[in-house]
């Protein structure tokens, strides 16, 4: 896409030199890129049932990423029981996480004999040709089976999330209200939408889909009986206004399609209903592609990520991952996918952004009140969040530390610490919040609390009655800078998540200089450690940085 936007920038410029009318405006200019970007694009939409027609290719599935090879410790160590170095150390000066890794000097290519000629892009009113990505392996039959299933989901149903403990006294009050409801609005000339346990209504529009596909051919049989009747056109323009309005981001308005299709079409199988799925994320600009396990012709989508993902099987195409998602109980293993061919050009698309900036859900309240020391952090909890986000991918720390999902409980929380350590001095509010962090939640280990890897998003830390280090980390930096004004970072040991922070008097202990300021150590899974205390096995160890707070 920049290739094509940038040879548009070349080509228009030169235009301009050319002619003796006024020059453009940079908005003028910038609007003339994108018309022809859009039209572009519009092209590539006409012709995209013809690439699902055409050529399919196999590729080999990766297996999922890990972030952390290393185990998180079972049981956190308390300093009563691990005596922490007394005397000052000064930690190698830490990496960013995300740092590219260097490259080795390029040797100076020899001179080209001949000019080569420039290679434009099509016109708006060519097809490109698909092209065959190094990675793809061999060329799939046209009769290649699709699984014959009906009534088969392709969004997870409500999954089973651990309660919390009630106290006793709160057992025998009624159920809380939902603070702020969906309004009772006429169901007339809606549909239903079931999404994690909610209902939302959306304007009725009335289309099919193919009820059966029996090979890769129909997808895109399926593609051109939506197009003939404008589905892309009528239904996102009812459907985007809510999703928008529910603040879903990338991934999540995903799901809400597929909850969408489930709802509308509850008889029919996965295949159409995912191919329904991609035909709206394509016509949204995003580059999601559909696609085929081989042995059981179970259908998936593709999705490009401008976050790291993991625990999710992806592949390369173009040197460019694409993880997949896929309907409940699917199992990729031991199977290669099939996708169809694509023009270079039509990976311009979106990829999808997984990180969350705020959702807009009807609030079912749950109270939490969490106490240690001086701190004592009461309110509730939108208990309708939680299931949403529960088997949410696995991204990068730092995507989930600066996501956020409710803005109100975050307000009401950095309220309350300053409210409670108001007039203490910065080291002293440091480590009253560092140990109410560190002892107010109970500790588990995400496999031993979930059976699976779940990092939390901040505000499940005041739902469930555990967490480990990763999530304490994140509590603790941002109540860090948003309640105590302290720049700090967010630290990476292997097998464990931890923090540093910036203060304005000397405290001693394990301590590095980054960007010209020092940066003490401040573990907030540490138990009954001070800033400074660093665990006796990271002592010598040179951490990475996931984040920096403010992010800069």
């Amino acid at each position: 896409m920049k290739r094509l936007i940038l040879m548009g920038a070349l080509m228009t410029g030169l235009a301009l030199q050319g002619n003796a009318q006024a020059p453009q405006s940079f908005q003028e200019f910038r609007k003339s890129i994108l018309d022809d970007y859009n039209e572009f694009r519009k092209t590539i939409l006409e012709h995209y049932a013809d690439f699902l027609n055409g050529t399919w290719h196999e590729y080999e599935p990766l297996m999922p990423q890990k972030k952390d090879n290393t185990p998180k410790p079972k049981r956190v160590p308390k300093v009563s029981e691990v005596k922490p170095e007394t005397k000052p150390i000064n930690l190698p000066k830490p990496t960013l996480a995300d740092a590219p890794e260097e490259k080795k000097p390029v040797e100076k290519p020899k001179p080209v004999e001949k000019p080569v000629s420039p290679q434009f892009p099509p016109s708006p009113f060519d097809a490109p040709k698909p092209d065959v990505p190094p990675e793809a392996k061999d060329t799939v039959p046209p009769t290649l089976k699709v699984k014959p299933d009906l009534k088969t989901p392709i969004l997870a149903q409500l999954p089973d999330i651990p309660r919390p403990e009630i106290p006793v006294e709160e057992t025998e009050q009624p159920d809380v209200p939902e603070k702020n409801p969906q309004p009772q609005e006429s169901r007339e000339g809606k549909d239903p939408v079931q999404f994690y346990g909610m209902e939302f209504l959306v304007p009725s529009v009335n289309f099919k889909i193919m009820e059966q596909m029996a090979s890769v051919g129909d997808f895109a049989r399926n593609w051109k009986m939506m197009d003939e009747q404008k589905v892309a056109d009528k239904l996102l323009k009812e459907l985007k206004p809510k999703m928008k309005e529910l603040g879903l981001n990338d991934y999540l308005a995903y799901e809400f399609l597929c909850a969408y299709m489930d709802s509308k079409f509850p008889e029919l199988g996965a295949a159409p209903k995912m191919s329904a799925v991609h035909y709206l994320l394509t016509n949204l600009g995003y580059n999601a592609r559909i696609a085929l396990l081989t042995k059981t012709g179970d259908p998936i989508i593709l999705m490009p990520a401008k976050q790291n993902l993991y625990g999710k099987v992806f592949l390369t195409m173009g040197g460019d991952k694409y993880y997949v998602m896929s309907a409940p109980g699917v199992s990729v293993m031991g199977q290669t996918i099939a996708t169809c061919d694509l023009p270079k050009v039509a990976d311009g698309g979106k990829k999808f952004d997984f990180r969350i900036n705020g959702l807009n859900l009807p609030v079912k309240e749950h109270p939490f009140n969490v106490s240690y020391g001086k701190l004592n952090l009461s309110g509730s909890v939108n208990e309708n969040l939680m299931p949403l986000v529960y088997r949410y991918p696995q991204m990068d720390t730092a995507d989930f530390a600066e996501s956020w999902l409710d803005n109100g409980l975050r307000d009401n929380i950095v309220a309350q610490v300053k409210e409670q350590l108001e007039g203490m001095d910065k080291v002293a509010a440091t480590n009253e919040l560092l140990q109410f962090v560190q002892s107010g939640f109970s500790y588990a280990t995400d496999d031993a609390f979930h059976g699976f890897e779940k990092p939390y998003f901040l505000e499940e830390n005041f739902f469930y009655p555990k967490n480990d280090c990763e999530d304490r980390a994140i509590i603790y930096t941002y109540l860090l800078w948003n309640a105590l004004g302290l720049e700090n970072q967010l630290l990476f040991y292997p097998g464990h998540e931890s923090a540093a922070v910036a203060l304005p008097d000397e405290v001693g202990g394990t301590s590095y200089e980054f960007e010209g300021k020092k940066y003490y150590i401040s573990d907030p899974t540490y138990i009954g450690s001070i800033t400074g205390q660093c665990m006796p096995q990271y002592t010598t160890t040179s951490p990475k940085i996931d984040l920096s707070l403010p992010n800069k």
